[in-house]
């Protein structure tokens, strides 16, 4: 695989998540409620294409699938092995069952309020094209007249790009007791080109098969496919197995289900990481004074990391890393502290520590989150290092970017820009004029544009990262900077005792590793100034990266994972 196609590959982890994400679903149960010999058709046919040895079969992917399979059966047998008309209906997924007469007898809760007509009569509520409601009365005629029952599931086309619909033939029973229905399923996800170079890489599909997959997944159905062809609705039968081996998929309405997941969920985190999309959020409600609002993001299993936001750019540098954070299989948790967000209010800035640190115990425990490794990012610095001190018995480590260090004296902070010069020179000699300057801060945003927080002595990093990521990161910054003035800033006002403060006595002892990773061009907290507050201290590394500027999060992420990949092997 060359490397810029390796580049847009999924990672193993992601790819097993999926499966057992689109395998274990309640209405997926009438597998079990055919004869085995039909249930293992789909197997069979995929040995036979992995007699081919230019195909390159993937076994892991094929045990999973397994795996998956037998918990799914697992559950049916818990259920009291319902037939399809007794499936589960309060699913969040999109999906339908009807007679061969067309009639309803069965719908998962979001399909049902969807249905505005007579429940007998569904098809005009699909919101399907005139050639896509053809194919399903067809296939009604064919499951009426006792034919075409293991026909191969049918893809159709809606007036929304982003919904398709899957239809199958489902089957309960043998012989003349068999009953048949058609299982209608929502595909909800988009195709692009991000979505051709990811299945391409992940699954090693040459262009022809990522071109019939397109095809297919566009809605049209094979045999039209197979008589604009050469070889024919055969010939495209077997690139079709061959897809599947190379998917691990034991049929082709499980292979359909993975790749429409997987495209969705690249488009997903795309979106998020330009600011389109929201994270997930959650809360921890301590009392009624200290409740703490967090976002996730990455992967849903793997490696818990949660990330401790500065004071400017709030949890814009992490969102942005959405897709690398999924791929490394890292599970990202980034809590906003008190004044921020939705958090609870401000305690008083000595307590502020302490009621945060109470609460990242709250968090792990409720997540049930085992030795998660802490990410501190520039005034995140020294909540990330007090807490790897305080928790390191519950926690991997801490990696700290870019940390604006221990301020013995105030000078030491003279490289900050104006406003922010302003807000520390307050918090060190005039409390009461801080929210004079935040206000003229968070004014300066507005007339300057979010991409002013990232400008920095002494170049912007906007220099260093690219004019073309512009657009990108500036919705993000915008969306971020609007979360942490919620509260007018109070939190940002919190979180200075801390930056004009000499925190090192709180990092005295034991503690569980820290890895500083910083700029030598850093002027805000130069090397010499960090290297000297974290000398002789056991656990604690240092590592500099040439240029970079002082937003390293954002202009050299490589070296973020990486320090993050590390702790996570120990």
């Amino acid at each position: 695989m060359t490397t810029p196609l390796r580049m847009h590959a999924l990672s193993r982890e992601q790819t097993i998540a999926a499966i057992y994400e689109t395998v274990i679903r309640a209405e997926l149960c009438d597998r079990f409620t055919r004869s085995s010999e039909t249930d293992a058709a789909g197997f069979a046919e995929m040995a036979a294409a992995s007699q081919l040895q230019s195909v390159r079969v993937d076994p892991d992917l094929q045990l999973h699938f397994v795996r998956a399979t037998e918990i799914l059966e697992e559950l049916w047998v818990r259920s009291g092995r319902p037939a399809p008309r007794q499936f589960f209906e309060g699913s969040d997924a999109y999906w339908l069952l009807l007679t061969a007469s067309g009639e309803l007898v069965r719908a998962s809760r979001p399909a049902r309020a969807s249905l505005q007509g007579d429940e007998n009569a569904v098809l005009a509520d699909l919101d399907l094209s005139d050639d896509a409601q053809a194919r399903v009365a067809y296939c009604l005629t064919q499951l009426r007249l006792q034919q075409n029952r293991e026909a191969i599931p049918e893809i159709l086309a809606t007036s929304d790009p982003t919904r398709k619909l899957m239809c199958r033939t489902v089957q309960c029973g043998d012989g003349l007791q068999a009953s048949y229905g058609l299982m209608i399923e929502a595909l909800d996800f988009q195709w692009s080109g991000r979505a051709e170079n990811m299945l391409s890489a992940t699954f090693g599909l040459h262009q022809q098969e990522v071109q019939l997959l397109a095809s297919l997944l566009d809605g049209k159905s094979l045999s039209v496919l197979g008589n604009q062809t050469r070889g024919g609705i055969s010939g495209l039968k077997r690139q079709l197995n061959v897809i599947l081996v190379k998917c691990g998929a034991p049929g082709l309405a499980e292979m359909f289900r993975l790749l429409c997941f997987l495209i969705a969920e690249v488009s997903s985190d795309e979106k998020i990481a330009r600011g389109e999309v929201a994270p997930v959020e959650g809360r921890v409600e301590v009392s009624d004074e200290a409740n703490l609002q967090f976002f996730k993001l990455g992967a849903e299993t793997g490696q818990p990391v949660i990330f401790l936001h500065g004071l400017v750019d709030g949890i814009a540098g992490v969102q942005r890393l959405q897709s690398q954070f999924r791929t490394g299989g890292f599970r990202v948790y980034a809590p906003l502290r008190c004044g921020y967000g939705q958090s609870g209010p401000v305690p008083s800035p000595e307590l502020s520590m302490d009621v945060f640190i109470d609460q990242l115990e709250i968090l792990i425990e409720r997540e049930n989150l085992r030795r998660p490794i802490l990410l501190g990012h520039r005034g995140g610095a020294a909540y990330a290092h007090i807490a790897a001190r305080r928790l390191r018995d519950r926690v991997a480590g801490a990696v700290i970017v870019s940390g604006i260090g221990p301020v013995r004296k105030l000078s030491e902070l003279s490289a900050l820009t104006r406003h922010h010069w302003m807000m520390a020179s307050a918090a060190a000699y005039g409390p009461g004029f801080l929210p004079l300057a935040a206000k003229l801060w968070a004014r300066s945003i507005r007339q300057n544009g979010p991409m002013a927080l990232l400008r920095q002595k002494p170049r912007s990093t906007m220099e260093i990262i690219g004019a073309g990521s512009t657009a990108q990161l500036s919705a993000l910054l915008q969306s971020s900077h609007e979360l942490s003035l919620l509260q007018s800033g109070a939190g940002m006002m919190a979180d200075l005792h801390w930056i004009v403060n000499d925190w090192r006595r709180h990092i005295d002892g034991h503690s569980a590793p820290v890895i500083y990773v910083h700029s030598d061009d850093d002027q805000v907290t130069t090397v010499e100034r960090l290297q000297l507050a974290m000398a002789g201290r056991p656990n604690v590394q240092v590592r500099l990266s040439r240029g970079g500027g002082s937003m390293l999060l954002y202009t050299r992420p490589e070296l973020v994972l990486a320090a993050l990949e590390e702790l996570s092997e120990k």
